[in-house]
């Protein structure tokens, strides 16, 4: 698949920068026609449509090759999404302290592969096959996107992220010769539009500025025939809905989190942010660690971190209730439309399930 140019939208072409002293890392650029260019690092391309550091000094220590083959290539594109590039600091962060660990939010690379295959995309097992083109919004480490590549053999997976952790993952996804890790915003995906057999976009989308948006500015890459979309945010009924002393302590943690924590400490420096999520995974450990699921799994300190930071640093993290979320699947004009199995989850897991989920088949 073509990678086209999220500013202009034309098709990039590739150049391939080859060291000596680097030859494990791939290294290059795309470019536009227009003079847009997008590096290449581990692998991994960048195209973020707006500056970052990482970005300028890509720019800087290749300018002369980079010159040579586009004379006319410009540094920057424009701003931000509102609160992105915040988001984008906060999810490095919180990556880059777990690296490859296959424990990613209570479930280890078996139970995260049958939680995919068997709750979110258990209506959709019937053309596992048939799928050719997989993108996954929102791919953390890449944990995910392996996860698709196992389940939709015969496909190859883009998977997407702005955490810039992901360039350290690139080598490890790319052995796979299935997945193709990319950096870039969901408001401006390198792709034409409908270019994919399925989507998956799975806690990611209430963490932008605007969860619909978001789910629009995805959903319009998918094929409008024999595809499918899975889409899950966070749920109302995850803090208002219980009740009794349970809904009480959940509606205590929600506020705290939502409505204190994250506003603070996701404007937070860096060296203040570490410090509190540290403090908080020190109290937590013991607890999380001692109890429920994770007693079973190899859960380590940096789990504990990984987790706090979700639960506390990320600018946005919005909640939706099943109509608002269901809405959106009818506006696009799903032939079927299935929510996530609750009983497959508690049978699997024996804890109730949160969140809303939703796959749209067309």
């Amino acid at each position: 698949m073509e990678y086209n140019c999220p500013v202009s939208t034309s098709v990039l072409k590739k150049i391939e920068i080859d060291f000596f002293e680097f030859k494990d890392t791939k290294t290059g650029f795309f470019y536009s026609e227009a003079g847009y260019v997008y590096p290449i690092i581990n692998g991994v391309p960048i195209f973020l449509t707006y500056a970052t550091p990482i970005v300028t000094n890509f720019i800087k220590n290749y300018k002369k090759i980079i010159k040579e083959n586009v004379p006319n290539f410009k540094t920057s594109y424009g701003t931000a999404p509102v609160g992105e590039i915040s988001v984008q600091k906060t999810f490095t962060e919180e990556w880059s302290g777990l690296g490859s660990d296959e424990n990613v939010f209570a479930y280890n690379h078996e139970e995260g592969l049958a939680l995919h295959k068997e709750v979110w995309l258990g209506k959709n097992s019937e053309r596992f096959e048939s799928v050719k083109d997989v993108m996954i919004v929102g791919c953390g480490a890449g944990r995910e996107a392996e996860y698709l590549s196992n389940i939709f053999i015969n496909s190859c997976v883009h998977a997407v992220d702005i955490n810039l952790e992901l360039i350290a993952n690139g080598e490890r996804l790319l052995k796979s010769k299935k997945i193709k890790p990319i950096i870039a915003s969901l408001f401006s995906l390198p792709f034409q539009n409908e270019s994919f057999d399925h989507i998956h976009c799975q806690g990611v989308a209430h963490h932008t500025v605007n969860t619909k948006d978001a789910y629009f500015s995805i959903y319009k890459h998918l094929r409008n025939n024999n595809s499918s979309f899975f889409f899950w945010v966070y749920g109302w009924e995850d803090s208002f809905g219980t009740s009794g002393i349970r809904g009480l302590f959940k509606h205590i943690y929600y506020f705290t989190s939502h409505r204190i924590f994250r506003p603070i400490l996701s404007r937070s420096p860096s060296m203040i942010r570490n410090c509190v999520v540290f403090l908080i995974s020190a109290v937590y450990h013991p607890i999380v660690n001692s109890a429920g699921r994770r007693k079973k799994i190899e859960w380590r300190f940096k789990n504990t971190l990984h987790a706090v930071r979700d639960m506390f640093t990320p600018r946005f993290a919005h909640r939706h209730r099943h109509n608002e979320i269901y809405e959106w699947f009818e506006i696009a004009e799903f032939d079927q439309i299935h929510q996530q199995s609750a009983k497959k989850y508690q049978e699997m897991f024996h804890v109730p399930i949160v969140g809303i989920g939703y796959l749209g088949k067309k």
